[in-house]
């Protein structure tokens, strides 16, 4: 009795707040101070509702703590670190490690800044781009590829895919004729579940398309050459609909699209028209309109004035209603895709660029992904000339996604973070030594406590050091919330919005089941329902078994629950998962004939 009489004055007060206020926000008790979870009541899910005055009072100053660097860091190395940085699984522990390409050796870090064993190693050349973790042999872990190129020329390269121990993978390094520009992409193009490597080589005056197996062999089909040197990383992902990937490459004046097999695609390559070209600003692809293909949208530049467009291709090359759009300045940045505004449709965010160091004129674009029409606020204006992705993740807590970037201003350097509606947040920029410039952050919970970490640096020009940064951002990490948490989506690289697992689960591959399987509640707390479509008798024909598979975000199958002959639906308990991204493949006959991804957020 005495816990109910101490209960009714807080709900009292609560009730009375939201009435004077009329806004109001649901939270997940957890998220509460200590000294009030025990004094509110939450639904049967953990659910508590407080009003907005309230919320301002109590937690603003109590769990939104300033975002800190972590002990251990900032770790300085020669050299300058392009495109950023990756986590991955290098040991057996449950923290991620932070792994970077910089100068001429590639770093792997453990949560407190110590290098991991084995690790750094030397490479020849230079990187251009930011490292790619993945499985390519199918061994069920994954591995590090870091393409170099001859500095300036671009005139050589190697391949190089690294163990988890920093030991050469069979078959690498490899060489290519030319260079490799920007990022290597690791994808499974044949579903035998190892990825491939993707990579952009420049041979000047040609540009090619290369394709390398997980032993080093080429990929049949490839390389494919281009018809001009290469602008950009590839995103790899299904753009027809047929379960199979396909493979967008720029060249400094077309978008092509191949198939598997290297063979140009219908109504493929795209040329945006005289004078415009592309450079930096790789491709992405996500399903804007609903129809179940994916769209490709990127960004180019005028080689003869100063302006930009961003640019939407439907899956056969015509342009996509309302498209391009029109931006004041190069568009060098990825462009960047989430349900920004929280209203379930998608949203494009790109930035232009122009290297001005004084004054910040560049903007921040954003559009409703569907009908082409701005943002309300945006563009934004006053913004210094950004290389990076946005990253976009919910960075204070708060629920909403929020924008992260770098910045040109020279030699101080900071990441900007905003709400999505411009404002700035709380306790930001964040500062580093040098310059953010070309140095992609990103973030994730690296050690699995439930708490937001961002990964980032600088590079000083007059020490000629890269400056590597881990922060805690002392607030909820909600996975659903990271649309965009790292350079292209996944430490693969892909560039297919959606996709953000660090090992590829290929699409469904047998056309006669689509990968129609349903997932609810989603984001989950403690159990998820997989449903199949009531259409037919469970997900496969009469008299077959199949097999639900749950997968987390390095690959490692969790579990595999068997379903029986017009099976319709079952229930995974997942009260013992972390917080996080998961997917479910639904598996039959050897195929993979359905697939959804999850996440759990408490």
């Amino acid at each position: 009795m005495h816990k109910f009489y101490f209960f009714i004055p807080i709900l009292v007060l609560l009730l009375l707040s939201i009435t004077a206020t009329s806004q109001y926000r649901v939270m997940n008790i957890r998220d509460l101070p200590l000294e009030y979870q025990g004094k509110v009541m939450p639904d049967v899910m953990g659910k508590v509702l407080v009003s907005e005055k309230w919320a301002r009072e109590h937690l603003l100053n109590n769990t939104r703590d300033t975002v800190t660097v972590y002990p251990g860091w900032p770790v300085g190395k020669e050299g300058t670190a392009e495109r950023g940085g990756v986590y991955g699984n290098l040991d057996y522990d449950p923290e991620l490690e932070i792994i970077y390409a910089v100068g001429q050796h590639v770093y792997a870090f453990n949560f407190d800044g110590s290098p991991v064993a084995g690790w750094p190693v030397k490479v020849d050349l230079f990187p251009d781009g930011a490292p790619a973790y993945g499985d390519i042999d199918g061994d069920g872990f994954g591995e590090i590829v870091v393409t170099t190129h001859a500095l300036g020329s671009w005139s050589e390269g190697m391949v190089y895919a690294f163990e988890r121990n920093g030991t050469n993978v069979f078959g690498f390094p490899v060489e290519t004729e030319g260079g490799a520009v920007r990022t290597p992409v690791l994808a499974d193009l044949d579903d035998d579940g190892a990825d491939e490597i993707i990579i952009s080589v420049r041979d000047w005056p040609d540009g090619f398309v290369y394709v390398f197996n997980g032993d080093g062999t080429s990929f049949p089909g490839w390389p494919v050459r281009m018809n001009n040197v290469p602008a950009t990383t590839a995103a790899v992902g299904d753009i027809t609909g047929d379960g199979v990937p396909e493979i967008i490459a720029e060249s400094y004046t077309s978008l092509h699209a191949y198939n598997t097999s290297g063979a140009v695609i219908d109504g493929f390559p795209f040329t945006p028209g005289n004078n415009r070209v592309f450079s930096h600003s790789s491709p992405v692809l996500a399903d804007l309109d609903g129809d179940g293909l994916r769209e490709i949208i990127f960004g180019d530049h005028n080689s003869t004035s100063g302006n930009g467009n961003l640019h939407v291709l439907k899956s056969d090359g015509t342009i996509f209603p309302g498209y391009p759009k029109e931006t004041d300045f190069w568009i060098y940045s990825p462009p960047s895709i989430g349900d920004v505004d929280g209203n379930l449709t998608l949203d494009i965010i790109v930035t232009d660029y122009f290297h001005e160091t004084s004054t910040p004129v560049n903007k921040v674009y954003g559009w409703e992904a569907a009908s082409a029409l701005d943002l309300p606020g945006y563009p934004l204006d006053s913004i210094y000339g950004v290389f990076s992705q946005v990253i976009l993740a919910d960075l204070n807590g708060d629920q909403n996604i929020d924008l992260m970037f770098d910045s040109n201003i020279g030699p101080e350097g900071f990441y900007y973070g905003l709400n999505n509606d411009g404002t700035p947040l709380e306790g930001w920029p964040l500062e580093v030594n040098g310059s953010s410039f070309t140095i992609n952050p990103f973030t994730g919970d690296l050690n699995m406590d439930g708490i937001l970490d961002i990964s980032g640096g600088g590079f000083n020009l007059q020490d000629e050091k890269t400056y590597l940064y881990l922060w805690n951002s002392n607030t909820t990490y909600y996975a659903d919330k990271a649309e965009l948490p790292m350079l292209q989506y996944n430490t693969r690289h892909s560039g297919v919005y959606g996709d953000y697992l660090m090992v590829d689960i290929p699409e469904p591959s047998n056309n006669n089941h689509p990968g129609d399987i349903q997932i609810y509640p989603n984001p989950a707390r403690d159990q998820v329902m997989v449903v199949c479509p009531p259409a037919r008798r469970g997900c496969w024909q009469s008299g077959i078994v199949g097999f639900l598979e749950i997968y987390d975000i390095f690959g490692r199958k969790l579990e595999e629950v068997a379903m029986g002959s017009g099976q319709q639906q079952a229930q995974i308990n997942v009260s013992g998962y972390p917080n996080g991204v998961y997917a479910v493949i639904l598996r039959s006959s050897g195929q993979i004939i359905g697939r959804k991804k999850f996440v759990v957020g408490r």
